[in-house]
C-alpha cells in the first residue's frame, strides 16, 4: 500500500483543469522560467500554472504557489497576492472578455489562453470560498490518502476490454502491457511528454491514422492527449471525476471534451472502461476527505 500526499489546492486545481492549465506534471520547459521571469523564489512551491500564451511557451501565465497567485501579463507586467490576503477579496469578475479584477482593482490579463474565464473565475472563487470557510492552513495541508491501485490490477482490469490478435493489428485500438511495442512506447511517451521512467499500463488509441491520440493507464493515474487536448488525473481524483458520453464525445470533469469519432472501440464501451477503472480506484483509497467531501459536509450541515 502506497502513501499518496497532496493537499486540497492540488485537488482543486486538477478538478479545474484544461488544456495548458498544468497541475503537478508542469513541463520542466515551462517550469525553467518560473524564477527568471515570474520572479518566484526557490523555496515556493509551484501547484500549478495556467499558461496564457498562444503558443504555449509559458512567458505568460497565472501560477498558483503554496503562497498565493504569481502572474505575468502583456501590458499588466508582474504581480502577485498572497492567500490571506486573497481571502478578503469579495468580487472576482473579468471584463473587456480579459481582464481579471478583484474587487475594484485591475490585476491581470488571461488574454491568448484556450481556457474559459468564466471557468477561471470559478475556481478563483472556489479557492476564496475555501479560505473563507476553512484557512489557509488547511488548503495547503499535507493530506495523506492510503493507496492499493497496483500495476497487476490496472493490467488485469485493461485486458477484459482489450481485443488482441498478435497476427494482426488489434482490433479495437487497446494495447495492454507487452502488446505495446518499444517503438509506440517510446512516441506515446514523448507526445504525452511523459518522463521517461513512466510504466504504461495500457494505451488507448483514439485516432489511428495519427497512432498517438488517446489515453494512457499508468499507476501514478490516467492521462488524455489529442489536439488542444492534453490532461492528467491521479487516480485519487479521477475516481469521482464526472465523466459522460455525448455522442461521438467523451466529456471530462469540466467539460473538456475529448472526441471519439475515429476510435475504433465503441465509446459506450469506452466509458465502461473508465468506470470500471474509476470503480477500482474507489475502492482500493483508504481516503483523508476531499475538497468533494468537505464541500458535500459543508453543504449537509
Amino acid at each position: 500500500m502506497n502513501d499518496i500526499k497532496f493537499n486540497y489546492l492540488t485537488e482543486l486545481c486538477l478538478r479545474y483543469q484544461q488544456d495548458k492549465f498544468y497541475i503537478e506534471e508542469i513541463p520542466s520547459s515551462i517550469l525553467s522560467k518560473a524564477n527568471k521571469r515570474f520572479k518566484i523564489p526557490n523555496n515556493e512551491e509551484v501547484i500549478a500554472f495556467l499558461d496564457c500564451t498562444i503558443l504555449g511557451s509559458g512567458k505568460m501565465g497565472v501560477y498558483f504557489t503554496d503562497k498565493g497567485l504569481r502572474w505575468r501579463s502583456l501590458g499588466n507586467g508582474l504581480g502577485n497576492i498572497e492567500w490571506t490576503e486573497f481571502s478578503e477579496i469579495n468580487q472576482i469578475t473579468v471584463q473587456n472578455e480579459v481582464e481579471i479584477y478583484f474587487d475594484q482593482r485591475k490585476v491581470f490579463l488571461i488574454g491568448g489562453t484556450t481556457y474559459p474565464i468564466p471557468l477561471f473565475i470559478e475556481l478563483l472563487t472556489s479557492i476564496r470560498d475555501f479560505l473563507k470557510e476553512y484557512s489557509h492552513e488547511l488548503l495547503l495541508k499535507q493530506q495523506n490518502v492510503s493507496s492499493s491501485v497496483t500495476y497487476n490490477d490496472l493490467r488485469n482490469i485493461s485486458t477484459l476490454f482489450e481485443k488482441y490478435e498478435e497476427a494482426f493489428e488489434p482490433n479495437n485500438g487497446l494495447l495492454v502491457d507487452k502488446h505495446i511495442s518499444s517503438d509506440l512506447k517510446n512516441k506515446v511517451i514523448k507526445y504525452f511528454n511523459l518522463q521517461a521512467n513512466k510504466e504504461i499500463v495500457s494505451f488507448l488509441c483514439t485516432f489511428p491514422v495519427k497512432k498517438t491520440d488517446g489515453i494512457i493507464i499508468c499507476e501514478n493515474g490516467i492521462y488524455f492527449r489529442e489536439t488542444f487536448i492534453s490532461l492528467y488525473y491521479p487516480w485519487y481524483v479521477f475516481r469521482t471525476l464526472p465523466l459522460y458520453l455525448s455522442s461521438d464525445e467523451l466529456i471530462i470533469g469540466k467539460d473538456n471534451i475529448f472526441h471519439l469519432t475515429h476510435a475504433k472501440m465503441e465509446g459506450t464501451e469506452i466509458l465502461l472502461f473508465l468506470k470500471k477503472l474509476q470503480e477500482y480506484a474507489n475502492s482500493v483509497y483508504q481516503s483523508a476527505p476531499s475538497v468533494v467531501d468537505l464541500y458535500s459536509v459543508n453543504t449537509k450541515s
